[in-house]
Order: structure tokens, then C-alpha cells, then sequence
């Protein structure tokens, strides 16, 4: 079996790894804007400026050309806020196929390992050693 969005409604997530595994294999997010879940999840209509900045390193999503949304989000923790973000999911889903699947490809593309974070701390204890 397959699928292709996951709902991680939170109202409380210190980490989140559910999201990071199904954005692995493809499955679109769904998320609350908490936590772990806030610091992964790029809402495609309303986080394109702080999904370039995270992902790409980029104060200009348009003039450089790059996209790093990676699925829905919604802040309030009310059926309203949710069924927000599901109905663009779904739209997008349905009326847009192309589009969704390029979601999905950004999703399974994007690092979320140790590898960026670990060479910045490399990079950081180096610095203070030479002070």
C-alpha cells in the first residue's frame, strides 16, 4: 500500500519524525505549525520565502529559481485550521495531478539527514579552536 498525504494534527511535537519518513517515500504532509513539525513542513502557499531560506540558503525564492515547499500547514488546533490545509491538499491533489507529483518529488528529494548540520558544527568547533 501506498499513500499520498499523511495528517499529522499535533497540537504538541518536540521532533517529528512522521512527517520526515512519509516525505521520504513521497507522502505529502499535512501538519499543524508545531515544533518539529513547523521546522520541516514548507506550507506551498504561504512558506515559500522561509522554505528557500532553510533549504536552499536563498532570500529570493523567485529571482534564484528554486522551490522548497514540501506540503500543508495550518496553525489554529480547530476542525476549520485543518480542513483548511486538507482542502488545498486534496485540490491540489485532484485538479492538478502534475503539480502534485512535482510536490512529491521535491519531498523525497530534500535532505533532512545529519550530513548539512554535522559539517556546520564541524565547521563552528573549528572556529572556536583557532580563538
Amino acid at each position: 500500500l501506498w499513500s499520498v498525504q499523511i495528517c499529522v494534527p499535533s497540537i504538541f511535537e518536540p521532533c517529528g519524525l512522521t512527517q520526515l519518513i512519509a516525505m521520504r517515500y513521497g507522502t505529502v504532509p499535512i501538519v499543524r505549525q508545531t515544533g518539529g513539525l513547523y521546522d520541516t513542513v514548507f506550507d506551498v502557499d504561504h512558506d515559500k520565502g522561509r522554505a528557500a531560506w532553510e533549504i536552499f540558503g536563498s532570500v529570493d525564492p523567485e529571482k534564484d529559481g528554486v522551490d522548497g515547499t514540501n506540503g500543508f500547514s495550518f496553525g489554529g488546533a480547530d476542525a476549520s485550521s485543518f480542513n483548511y490545509a486538507l482542502d488545498r491538499a486534496l485540490d491540489g491533489f485532484y485538479n492538478d495531478r502534475n503539480w502534485f507529483r512535482s510536490l512529491q518529488q521535491r519531498c523525497m528529494t530534500q535532505d533532512w539527514s545529519w550530513n548539512k548540520p554535522a559539517l556546520t558544527y564541524i565547521e563552528l568547533y573549528h572556529q572556536a579552536k583557532k580563538q
